[in-house]
């Protein structure tokens, strides 16, 4: 039999991997969203036009007339988002010159990185991601929230679900407190951005013990662009009101990364707002499952611990039994993720997905540090039903550290010189190669193959 090999293109990092595929192959993406807005204009008319809010010179100029020696913090999320921070073009420039024009001296602003249970970022990666040097605000501040330092904490009280709601204090006494992020679909919280930027951004260890405890990551609400009954959404709500948030900039983007709007203002209705917007564009319509389908990790995929955001969104596409490849640019200092994560993950091997989650679902289990990521990989797993039906091709693990991650390494599939080749080069090999081992042993005599281009960040619905 004779092949007509097809060329194709996965996203791969900051470029593309151009690989070949005998077999036909399904690519398809959003649908076309806003066109990009001219920036920094667009994010100085919604800090003077806001949604449900007076305008942030307003905000900021009655703070510091009540209290002139008030401090500003503003969240921004860490670098696993691609929210457009830095140089003159970005949101920071526009925030800070509308709150130095309302009186505010730099030394009074803080930065608060929002990262979660994330690492502290470095001085070099906030400089890449913000560029205060290059703008010349040296003076402000930049803090790393960590959730576990309880000296920098202070609880709240609980929610009506019983959360301890436990915040930064630094935020919490601010005089003026500014939350700024992405809005995009999320795989559990229904859609980032908004109140995420206060909860689970800057909250403490013990807040996550029920909003990513196993009980509300097991709600068929708790997936994406749903808000309404999605028990994440609400807690997060609660959460975040009882913190404050004076005034909110969120974005959205296109596949390239351009701002498409920016929506300010009050934090739950320039949000709904914003959400409503990604809604238009985001869902990638199928009128199939497909048996093999590959997807990238995307901006998002740094580790595997975030890759497992694409997993999920594939997992919506391929058929019961099917195969998932995933093709993943891991450039985190830790390309699996955190010891937390790592430690879920020996939980997994260990005992399975099903024992994984009757064991974290008993009421005296003490939860793991970001083993709600490992959850994911179970509903995943609930979908393809064999961990070899998951194929993770990534140059940057070394092969001996699959023992305890889900499913086939794609090195693996290479040879010892293949692996020496050029990243690209090997890549290349990788994808092509995990694809023709998907095909072998498919169950189905002629597989069905489909590419989510978009990632993450296409929400495929099939519509049968």
């Amino acid at each position: 039999m004779r092949f007509t090999y097809m060329q194709h293109q996965v996203e791969y990092g900051t470029g593309f991997i151009e690989f070949e595929c005998a077999q036909s192959l399904a690519v398809v993406g959003m649908l076309q969203p806003p066109a990009p807005l001219p920036m920094p204009n667009a994010i100085d008319w919604a800090l003077t036009n806001p949604i449900g809010s007076e305008a942030l010179f307003a905000i900021a100029r009655r703070k510091i007339i009540q209290n002139p020696e008030c401090e500003a913090v503003i969240v921004v999320s860490d670098n696993t988002r691609p929210v457009p921070y830095y140089g003159k073009d970005g949101l920071i420039y526009s925030i800070v010159q509308v709150l130095k024009q309302a009186g505010f001296l730099d030394q009074q602003i803080c930065i608060l990185i929002g990262a979660g249970t994330h690492r502290n970022m470095e001085d070099a990666e906030i400089e890449n991601m913000i560029g205060l040097r290059a703008m010349s605000l040296s003076h402000i501040r930049v803090v790393n929230h960590e959730y576990e330092q309880e000296e920098n904490l202070i609880s709240l009280g609980y929610t009506r679900k019983g959360s301890n709601a436990v915040i930064n204090k630094r935020y919490y006494e601010a005089g003026l407190k500014i939350v700024t992020g992405l809005v995009e679909s999320h795989f559990m919280a229904g859609a980032s951005g908004g109140r995420k930027g206060i909860c689970p951004a800057i909250v403490g260890k013990e807040t996550l013990t029920l909003f990513h405890g196993a009980r509300f990551l097991s709600s068929v609400q708790a997936a994406d662009l749903i808000l309404e009954g999605n028990p994440l959404h609400e807690e997060s709500c609660e959460i975040a009101t009882m913190a404050g948030c004076d005034f909110l900039v969120n974005v959205t983007l296109d596949q390239d990364k351009k701002v498409t709007g920016v929506f300010a203002g009050d934090m739950i209705k320039a949000h709904r707002d914003a959400v409503a917007k990604i809604n238009e564009y985001v869902t990638v319509s199928l009128d199939q499952r497909y048996d093999i389908v590959l997807i990238p990790a995307g901006f998002v995929g740094i580790n595997h611990y975030q890759a497992a955001k694409a997993a999920i969104e594939a997992a919506r596409a391929v058929t019961k039994g099917g195969k998932i490849i995933i093709v993943a640019k891991n450039t985190d200092h830790d390309p699996i993720g955190g010891e937390g994560y790592r430690e879920a993950l020996r939980l997994l091997a260990q005992k399975g997905r099903k024992g994984f989650m009757q064991t974290i679902s008993e009421s005296h289990w003490k939860m793991i540090q970001e083993q709600w990521q490992v959850q994911m990989w179970c509903k995943v797993f609930e979908v393809i039903e064999k961990e070899n039906n998951l194929y993770y091709c990534a140059l940057e693990i070394p092969e001996s550290e699959y023992a305890d991650l889900p499913g086939l390494a794609g090195i693996k599939l290479l040879t010892n010189e293949e692996r020496q080749l050029p990243a690209n080069q090997a890549m290349k090999l990788m994808i092509e190669k995990s694809i023709k081992h998907a095909i072998s042993s498919s169950d189905s005599d002629h597989p069905t193959l489909l590419l989510l281009k978009d990632g993450p960040y296409g929400i495929p619905i099939v519509r049968y």
